[in-house]
């Protein structure tokens, strides 16, 4: 006999880990699939392991299971990816796919937490009304989101207290405190958490930057500064972008909603549990469930009257396309991801980067969003300058050394001996526009062990891409130079990387099936029941972490699910 439920959740990472929690906290059977691990508080007890988490990527889908190929265009033939073992000569998961297992992303990640602010829904209008309409760029599909900041506020308020926030709010209300975010969006309310501790490396940074007029703040974070909600507080352990948490103080929804989820007795999580595809009525019209290989490559079939796909961005457009569903030709379109314009120096004073976490630092929002500063370079949308303090370990360190010295030898070893403890990071997030060249398909060659079409990436930094890193690589020599570095160093404005862990845009929404593949709340159209929701929702792309946005969305669309089954959102 089939199994039933009332819904199915095929991702439990950082939008489907909520999910699952709302909807069985509103009284709905939910059958929760992944393909990881579900990982126990022994599993990450000793994580302190350069080897096995960033060189080996232990928590990272390689290419061996899950290939992914690229392609800068379309007269090009794809290969696998070729950054899987890395840019950085690793599997660290920033250049590649994100964690599996329960957590998902959430796992490994950095946890930089930021709304976007209210130019960011609109973009597209924004920057006609302040370069006009002939600056925008050609052939870009950039648009607005049918929703704005005011819908998503209520809603960013409940991913910083249900899954536990620290930092400083800068416009509360419209009241703003010194030494914060002056440019912030308004907001109900402040953290639930102040700051976590400031690593040493950011205080000159924080001077350099005041001294050239700029508004440092200290960054928010999903990160546990205090003990919250029965989690510890970060122990600033060093080892925290790509690894887990070894005592549960990093937001994952690992121990955040699925705990929760499992406590109302109405999830069952089936794990290394693999879905193949969704199913549909013979019409297409209605979704009736979907059909996942187990650990022992036992192949089964469930139904639900709900199907939600939040797996990463990429992997909901794969299952889509191999079930059939293209979305008018709009699943797998306009892909956007993040440039990071990775800037180094080595200051005077000791900044012991071994120490904290990733994002102990600040910010500067003196240049985001529609606030790029005017330039000659035609770049139309700005983004964050962030100071990067912390979780820098050995092996890590020497991938991201200086291009100009020896990686052996005696000039190594005296470079790094001198070097290590004073080298300082900086990065930006510049804006990716979403155009028809730039896309998601299935590879026509490639499969997987069981026989799925790889995901296969049509990409290339286009001019402005380029461009932004430029301008912006010019505001981190500012700063490094006021802060008196001895060297510095920034990674190419088209750097060999084309996926981010920040990758989104792919099944976009919208309320014109033309040319959007969901609505605001991630319901597929014109498939009764099935839902699509995660970063692949995102119209557009400015110079912030998505995973904030993520969430908030999926709050959003677990309230409309909840009315949906009758119910009451929790």
């Amino acid at each position: 006999m089939t199994e039933k439920f009332d819904a199915i959740i095929v991702g439990l990472g950082s939008a489907g880990g909520i999910l699952a929690e709302q909807l069985t906290k509103a009284g709905a059977r939910v059958l929760g699939l992944d393909k990881g691990a579900d990982y126990s508080e022994d599993d990450f007890a000793v994580k302190q392991d350069e080897l096995r988490y960033y060189q080996r990527g232990a928590i990272v889908s390689g290419v061996s299971v899950d290939p992914v190929t690229w392609r800068p265009d379309e007269n090009t033939t794809a290969r696998i990816l070729p950054w899987s073992a890395g840019a950085l000569g690793s599997d660290e998961p920033l250049y590649g796919m994100p964690s599996i297992g329960i957590g998902g992303g959430t796992l490994h990640w950095g946890c930089a937490a930021y709304r976007f602010r209210e130019a960011d829904f609109r973009m597209r209008s924004a920057i006609a009304d302040r370069f006009g309409e002939a600056a925008l760029p050609e052939g870009s599909t950039v648009a607005d989101w049918p929703i704005s900041y005011a819908d998503l506020e209520p809603y960013y308020e409940k991913v910083e207290w249900e899954q536990g926030y620290s930092g400083r709010a800068g416009n509360i209300k419209g009241e703003f405190a010194p030494g914060t975010n002056p440019f912030e969006p308004p907001r109900n309310r402040d953290y639930p958490m102040p700051p976590v501790p400031q690593g040493p490396g950011d205080i000159p940074w924080v001077a350099a930057t005041e001294r050239l007029g700029m508004h440092p703040f200290r960054q928010p974070l999903a990160l546990n500064s205090t003990e919250y909600r029965g989690r510890s507080a970060c122990l600033n352990c060093g080892f925290c972008h790509g690894y887990p948490c070894h005592v549960g103080a990093k937001s994952t929804t690992h121990v955040t909603s699925v705990p929760a989820a499992k406590l109302t007795g109405n999830l069952d999580l089936r794990t290394h549990s693999r879905v193949l595809r969704v199913n549909r009525t013979a019409d297409g019209k209605r979704v009736i469930g979907v059909t996942y290989v187990d650990n022992a490559d036992v192949v089964h079939e469930v139904e639900a009257p709900i199907v939600i796909l939040t797996a990463y961005a990429l992997e909901n457009v794969r299952l889509m396309l191999v079930s059939g569903i293209d979305g008018n030709g709009q699943v797998g379109a306009n892909f956007m991801t993040h440039n990071f314009g990775w800037f180094a120096s080595i200051l005077p004073e000791p900044t012991n980067p071994f120490l904290g976490t990733f994002n102990a630092s600040s910010a500067v929002d003196d240049f985001t969003s529609e606030l790029v500063p005017d330039n000659d370079l035609g770049v139309l949308w700005g983004s964050p300058v962030i100071s990067v303090t912390g979780d820098l370990q050995p092996i890590e360190a020497y991938h991201l050394m200086n291009p100009g010295v020896r990686k052996f030898g005696l000039e190594f070893k005296h470079w790094m001996r001198d070097n290590y403890t004073h080298m300082h990071r900086m990065y930006s997030q510049t804006t990716n526009f979403p155009y028809r060249k730039h896309y998601v398909d299935l590879d026509p060659v490639i499969k997987d062990r069981w026989g799925v079409p790889a995901i296969r990436i049509t990409h290339e930094w286009d001019d402005h891409d380029a461009h932004s890193v430029e301008l912006f690589g010019g505001i981190k020599r500012r700063i490094a130079a006021e802060m008196g570095a001895k060297e510095t160093w920034m990674d190419s404005p088209r750097p060999p990387y084309h996926l981010s862990t920040h990758d989104v845009g792919v099944h976009r929404m919208g309320y014109d099936p033309q040319t959007s593949v969901t609505d605001p709340f991630g319901a597929v159209h014109g498939i009764d029941g099935l839902y699509a929701v995660g970063g692949g929702s995102f119209v557009s792309y400015g110079g912030y972490n998505p995973n904030q946005t993520i969430q908030a969305l999926a709050y959003l669309s677990a309230d409309r699910l909840i009315e949906r089954f009758g119910g009451t959102a929790a």
